[in-house]
């Protein structure tokens, strides 16, 4: 395969309508992706090639900073192609595979919403608004891309077949788009709602057997409601999601605007509790949670004289496998090879050198490191643990929110575990935790007080060590 002016790197994916390479734009020397379509291949067809041609089109009339931008179009032997920039962040679908606060999902919509606003008024709808299809410049940049199935408002729309297919993603496909009728921008407000209601609990908005029925659930159940501590995020979904596309927000401007006066009314509120998309509490609120449980079991355990109910507290907390739980190692030997889990020291490091990983690597490590957490795969085995994984990541990318995150959460865990010991009186094994939970946080207020409390075992009584812990006298 040979552009004239490019040089083409390796294939990135195939899609349903162009295969896709990295390459480098050799008049400039820059990194760009190159959609491809072979106009002679099996998948060509007129309607597939105007479709292609239309997607060019359309990005290049669009200049918004969260929309991706179109470098070329052309045609270069049986081949047309559009060249357009080269994102290194990754994509919503991978970044959701890990927590995102409420804070940091209503950013990502406001500025998807914004970008969608930008298209809507030069008569464009995207019609496929999808994790997938959003990827992400810097950590905090989310871009619209994939505008394959894209649609001006004022043409005709052929993209109804005989039996009444459509185009789009079922998961987050408006009730208008599923009937086939005209539609405008407000079907990708919907769209955008249900990925806004996936990304806080972590669940698709509906879910059944087949794709016939989650489409049937698109067009005629109720908005989903959110559970217990997301409450105040329920009117926004509902002017979002409504099935009657009158009673949505008029246009993305209007629904940007409620956005951010969301925004302003939770930054002027100090009782404000963030949780993630799985309804646990995000690392920079998960110390402060911890320390609040620990504080009132301890002043149960005062008041009671005892220390029943120290299983059912570890039950509740984290509901996990107790044998589990206690296999964990007590030793860690912190590597000189991949990044220290000193995140706010080390992420930052500008001198820090990049690793090249491809996106699928990436991909697989967020997985990867993620399922470790689950399961207590904390610093070990060796190469097959969450600070490993997550340690890879910030090397390729010091920068990776749900890296830096993943490294915090391993001290959160740590601290759980150092509970469990002192409640269980082990107090060896809950110092252990603690000097290691501290190496990946070192200001974590639940390992500091735990550590208070676990000093002196042997020359302090328990209410002395509580006082100590209460008073830090």
């Amino acid at each position: 395969m040979e552009i004239p002016g490019y040089k083409i790197q390796h294939r990135v994916g195939q899609g349903g309508m162009a295969t896709v390479y990295l390459a480098t734009q050799e008049s400039l020397n820059r990194s760009v992706v190159l959609k491809i379509l072979d106009v002679n291949g099996p998948l060509a067809s007129e309607t597939l090639i105007e479709r292609f041609l239309s997607e060019g089109r359309i990005v290049a009339t669009l200049n918004h900073p969260c929309i991706i931008t179109i470098y070329d179009i052309g045609i270069a032997n049986d081949s047309l192609y559009i060249s357009m920039e080269y994102i290194e962040g990754g994509d919503l679908k991978t970044r959701m595979e890990l927590p995102i606060t409420p804070d940091d999902t209503l950013d990502y919509i406001a500025k998807i919403g914004s970008g969608l606003d930008a298209a809507h008024k030069m008569g464009v709808v995207h019609r496929d608004i999808k994790p997938g299809n959003i990827m992400f410049r810097d950590p905090d940049t989310p871009l619209i891309t994939d505008f394959g199935i894209a649609k001006q408002t004022d043409a005709i729309d052929n993209d109804l077949t005989a039996t009444g297919l459509f185009l789009g993603s079922p998961n987050y496909v408006s009730p208008e788009q599923a009937d086939g009728i005209e539609i405008d921008g407000r079907a990708d407000i919907y769209s955008l709602g249900c990925m806004f209601y996936e990304m806080l609990t972590g669940k698709k908005p509906y879910a059944a057997a087949t794709v016939f029925d989650v489409i049937i659930q698109h067009k005629q159940a109720p908005v989903p409601v959110f559970e217990e501590g997301l409450e105040e995020f329920q009117p926004l979904l509902n002017k979002m999601m409504a099935k009657n596309r009158d009673q949505r927000f008029e246009d993305a401007a209007t629904m940007v605007e409620s956005i951010n006066k969301l925004q302003r009314k939770r930054k002027s509120s100090p009782t404000i509790i963030d949780f993630d998309t799985a309804g646990v509490i995000p690392p920079d609120r998960a110390e402060q949670k911890s320390t609040q449980i620990l504080n009132i079991l301890l002043l149960l355990l005062m008041t009671s004289g005892g220390i029943f109910g120290t299983l059912q507290y570890a039950e509740s907390r984290m509901n996990d496998d107790s044998s589990r739980l206690d296999k964990v190692p007590t030793t860690f030997v912190m590597p000189e090879t991949i990044p220290s889990a000193n995140v706010a020291d080390d992420v930052s490091d500008p001198a820090r050198a990049h690793v090249k990983m491809s996106e699928d690597v990436l991909q697989a490590l967020h997985w990867l490191g993620k399922k470790s957490l689950e399961e207590y795969r904390l610093t070990q085995p060796s190469e097959d643990n969450a600070y490993y994984y997550f340690s890879r990541l910030l090397e390729a990318d010091p920068t990776d929110k749900v890296a830096t995150a993943g490294l915090l959460n391993i001290a959160d865990r740590y601290a759980y575990l150092a509970e469990r010991s002192v409640l269980d009186g082990d107090h060896d094994k809950a110092h252990a935790y603690i000097m290691i939970g501290r190496k990946f946080n070192p200001n974590h207020e639940t390992l500091i007080k735990l550590n208070k409390l676990n000093l002196d075992v042997g020359e302090k009584s328990f209410m002395e060590k509580l006082k100590i812990f209460f008073t830090g006298d």
